[in-house]
């Protein structure tokens, strides 16, 4: 019970990033610097303790899951590690159980650095990724 209120906290405090967390243009879709962060704290809470949710999409697609960059985006290069990604939905709460995905992900390391957004929209391969925007 200490140790998961401990990673809850933690993950709801961390600042460090290997970019800046910023308000961002996700393919047209603007969000604000609570909705980043409270989506990654809530990727970065989940996959500390081992646990995933699954997406209210057709498939069996469960998050936070690992993240490859097969696209090639240009990350930090402290981000040239296994990354995580976690669906970015706008609103007071971060992505939930069944909630729809969306087009939008946080991309994140195991130790929390947030590392970037990135979005399916505009992505130059079907099922691709781009970069969003700082805005």
């Amino acid at each position: 019970m200490f140790k998961q209120l401990f990673l809850v906290l933690a993950a709801a405090i961390c600042t460090v990033s290997a970019s800046p967390v910023t308000s961002l243009n996700c393919g047209g879709t603007i969000y604000q610097i609570p909705s980043v962060q409270r989506n990654l704290a809530e990727g970065v809470r989940l996959q500390q303790l081992g646990q995933t949710i699954p997406s209210g999409d057709s498939g069996s697609a469960v998050y936070p899951h690992k993240y490859n960059d097969l696209d090639g985006l240009n990350l930090a290069k402290s981000c040239a590690r296994q990354l995580w990604d976690f669906p970015l939905v706008k609103g007071a709460k971060a992505f939930g159980r069944f909630d729809h995905a969306g087009p939008d992900r946080v991309v994140f390391l195991e130790t929390g650095v947030y590392c970037a957004s990135i979005t399916h929209i505009g992505a130059s391969n079907p099922n691709g990724f781009a970069l969003c925007r700082n805005v």
